[in-house]
């Protein structure tokens, strides 16, 4: 009697059917309807099992609004093809809205799924299922995108495309190949675009760092990630370990430009100048033509007041970049005051210059005046601020009257 007794439990727990609270959500005619249903009743669900089914019929509701739709676009074409049959009215934001739904509740249906059952053995219902209905989908989350963005809605813009990203990575499609996304790491780019237009900075580095693998959009990416790290800079402690962040990316991409002159730009200013010496260094041994290096170097050199080796400093970066108003300006600067240094050296006590030294002093005036009138003219709004010493050498070189006059063309021009 006591294994009969035993046996009978033992059936009743094999067999023992759906709870209520499950029973209930099934029943649901609406997906607003089972979601409140489950999110009311997910702790009362007998156990990973109930809930994974709960989630389903989830997902099962969301394909068919996603499924009705779709039947819509396809029904338009053909009359619009055939040019006959009614057009529907196709509701653009119900089917973007029912995707983002199936794809959420899918993947934590996935992974109450994918939960040892009371033998421990996984065992998962649904995972092939929703991975074959779904994954072929997540296209459609590019133009959802697109979508809320043309509507002015970049909260849903960005919940579109960082979902596109997060569903190649979810469990629910791990047998799914990555490498044939191609658009797996544009995407992400623009994902980390948003999330930064979102202040979600925590988005911004988890989608800049998949971006990363793009050829085009690296070095953008990048941008992304240093200035969301530069933000959040508010003490001395914060800035040492972005520096030491920058070192790491840095040891493993030395070719990195745009890591390299944050870096150096970093122990520039914590006064960490043993180190951004050595780094220069280093990088001048691998490329002795490096702009970066120069150009920093230069303005060093000009900040000490160490004027010829600024102005050959400077001579170098402009070999890469000739266009560089900022290079143009601070070098046309510098120019000007070793001028100005060699008169006053040249006047002496007597405060008179020969005539000699002055013949020898007026071509730097001159060389002055060439590098700083081509960055006037690359740079008419006097970004870099060449127009203080331009004007000095107008002086200089023309006397008051005709520097005045040459300052007003340079005004208008």
């Amino acid at each position: 009697m006591l294994f009969v007794a035993l046996m009978a439990v033992a059936a009743s727990t094999a067999f023992a059917g759906d709870s209520d609270a499950l029973k209930a959500i099934l029943k649901a005619k609406t997906y607003p309807e089972a979601e409140s249903l489950l999110k009311a009743n997910l702790n009362s669900l007998a156990d990973a099992a109930e809930k994974a089914k709960a989630y389903n019929k989830l997902v099962d509701l969301a394909f068919d609004k996603v499924n009705k739709e779709q039947q819509v676009q396809i029904g338009n074409a053909t009359a619009q093809q055939l040019g006959q049959g009614k057009v529907e009215p196709f509701d653009t934001l119900g089917f973007y809205q029912a995707l983002g739904q199936a794809y959420a509740a899918a993947s934590e249906c996935d992974k109450f799924d994918n939960m040892p059952n009371e033998k421990g053995k996984v065992k998962p219902k649904f995972h092939k299922a929703n991975q074959d209905r779904l994954y072929g989908l997540r296209t459609h989350l590019i133009n959802g995108g697109s979508y809320y963005q043309d509507q002015g809605n970049q909260a849903g813009t960005y919940k579109c495309w960082a979902m596109y990203v997060d569903t190649a990575f979810d469990p629910l499609f791990a047998e799914q190949d990555k490498s044939k996304d191609e658009y797996l790491t544009n995407i992400a780019y623009y994902a980390a675009l948003m999330a930064y237009g979102q202040q979600d900075y925590a988005g911004v580095d988890k989608y800049a760092d998949i971006a990363l693998s793009d050829p085009e959009k690296a070095k953008d990416a990048m941008n992304l990630k240093l200035a969301v790290a530069q933000q959040n800079l508010k003490t001395q402690a914060d800035s040492l370990n972005y520096v030491n962040k920058l070192e790491e990316i840095y040891a493993r991409d030395k070719n990195n430009d745009l890591v390299f002159g944050t870096l150096v730009g970093m122990y520039s200013g914590l006064n960490l100048k043993d180190k951004m010496d050595k780094v220069l260094d280093e990088k001048l041994t691998t490329d002795p033509d490096n702009f970066t290096v120069w150009a920093i170097r230069g303005q060093n050199a000009m900040i000490a007041q160490n004027l010829e080796e600024a102005v050959t400093d400077f001579k170098h970066a402009l070999v890469q970049k000739p266009d560089n108003t900022q290079i143009l300006t601070y070098l046309g600067a510098c120019l000007y005051d070793r001028a100005s240094a060699a008169e006053d050296r040249a006047a002496g006590k007597t405060g008179r210059i020969a005539p000699a030294a002055m013949e020898q002093i007026m071509p730097i005036y001159n060389e002055s005046k060439e590098y700083l009138e081509k960055a006037r003219q690359l740079d008419p709004s006097n970004e870099s601020k060449w127009a203080y010493p331009l004007y000095r050498c107008y002086y200089k070189i023309y006397g008051a009257d005709d520097a005045r006059t040459k300052e007003a063309e340079a005004l208008t021009q």
